[in-house]
């Protein structure tokens, strides 16, 4: 049985430079779906988020590599915006950057716990791994 989670643009882009930002157990989620014991679900504003702070060489990876990569493998999944998605994010108040909102409607749409180190998302979702 696989286990499902929602992985944040940080979690996400520091997983992919192997950044010591990522947490352990952030880390080990990441592991754990190598293996092919988990799958992360990617929202599509991430990889959006992903390009923004590539382009702005915040971080040094290549964009095209990191979306072939994750399109070829089994243990991640891209969620795309759709109506169902944004009936969701409309639901969800209290947040004040609609990025956040998105990525934890697409957790919430999945059932997935969700990889992130945000304090505002700690709050509100009740399954976050850092």
């Amino acid at each position: 049985m696989h286990r499902y989670f929602v992985a944040d643009t940080h979690a996400f882009l520091w997983y992919l430079a192997d950044d010591s930002r990522l947490s352990k157990k952030a880390g080990a989620v990441f592991e754990l779906s190598e293996q092919g014991h988990a799958v992360i679900i990617i929202p599509a504003i991430v990889l959006l988020e992903s390009i923004d702070i590539i382009d702005k060489k915040k971080i040094d990876l290549d964009f095209e590599k990191i979306l072939f990569r994750i399109t070829q493998a089994g243990n991640f999944a891209i969620s795309e915006l759709n109506t169902a998605l944004i009936w969701e994010v409309n639901k969800i108040k209290g947040f004040k950057d609609l990025h956040d909102r998105i990525i934890v409607a697409t957790a919430q749409t999945f059932g997935a716990a969700l990889i992130s180190k945000d304090k505002m998302i700690k709050k509100f979702y009740p399954e976050v791994v850092w």
